[in-house]
């Protein structure tokens, strides 16, 4: 995997009008990496990444994109490196149909018809809805339409993935397909960095967390770091993953504290043979 540098965040300030700010936030996101950004509700994990998407310029320190400051750069410029998937896809659909939804982006920055259906094309195959070209955007699930906000980036030639608690009202079921679709991503070298309350997704995606508390940045590190190392999580409103919580009592006794469903398995296995 080419492991280069693709953004560079030394955020040092960031005020958005009297009420909030962010502070003293320091990380690296390279190709085909994973980064969860995690903290309570009001942390200010949505402003970070919409700092990051360029949508907002007036803060002290350096956020480098390829190595190029996001502040002088042109909204296309980012654009066609990195894009931000909302909460709601409602947010960002506004197309009758799927075809012109995804089309919206490459159309915009001055892709011939012949290159927008290519991109369209493959961007539906990226995210499983291909030949849903013609189908009109009100008649999807929710699941289906955030799918198809996340084409919508892929179109325009995304490479990093900017998503805000982006399995947020998905069934089960729904939620491990689309964390499924998110590890294709990145296994072909898309990275990402991901807001999102869901401790038990985290080790599954991500090679670092990033933990906001009231703005600033507090643990940089491992999800093994964060959920089986920190003394208190509950201080950051946070917990570990059902497993690591049911095993926790007997960490004395055991190799290491699992941290995703798999080792668990693991760990009684070879507990179950002796």
């Amino acid at each position: 995997m080419d492991n280069s540098l693709r953004l560079k965040v030394r955020l040092k300030r960031f005020s958005l009008g009297d009420d909030f700010f962010l502070r003293n936030i320091d990380f690296e996101l390279l190709s085909g990496e994973g980064i969860a950004l995690l903290g309570a509700s009001g942390a200010g994990k949505t402003t970070l990444l919409k700092v990051l998407d360029g949508l907002y310029k007036n803060y002290e320190g350096s956020i480098l994109l390829y190595g190029r400051e996001i502040r002088e750069l042109k909204p296309r410029e980012i654009y066609s490196k990195m894009g931000l998937l909302f909460q709601n896809p409602e947010e960002q659909l506004f197309a009758e149909r799927v075809f012109e939804d995804v089309a919206f982006g490459p159309r915009n920055m001055g892709f011939n018809e012949e290159k927008i259906k290519k991109a369209v094309k493959e961007a539906l195959e990226l995210v499983q809805l291909s030949g849903f070209e013609e189908r009109s955007i009100q008649s999807l699930s929710f699941g289906e339409k955030k799918r198809v906000a996340l084409a919508g980036l892929l179109a325009m030639g995304h490479e990093i993935l900017l998503l805000d608690e982006p399995t947020l009202g998905l069934d089960p079921i729904l939620e491990k397909n689309f964390l499924e679709l998110l590890l294709n991503l990145k296994r072909r070298g898309y990275s990402f960095i991901i807001a999102t309350h869901n401790v038990e997704l985290v080790p599954y995606f991500a090679d670092k967390v990033v933990v906001l508390k009231k703005g600033e940045m507090v643990f940089y590190g491992t999800p093994m770091e964060l959920f089986t190392g920190f003394d208190d999580l509950s201080s950051l409103h946070l917990k570990s993953p059902i497993v690591t919580e049911i095993f926790s009592p007997y960490r004395d006794r055991i190799p290491a504290l699992p941290i995703k469903k798999e080792e668990a398995i693991e760990l009684l296995k070879n507990y179950l043979k002796k």
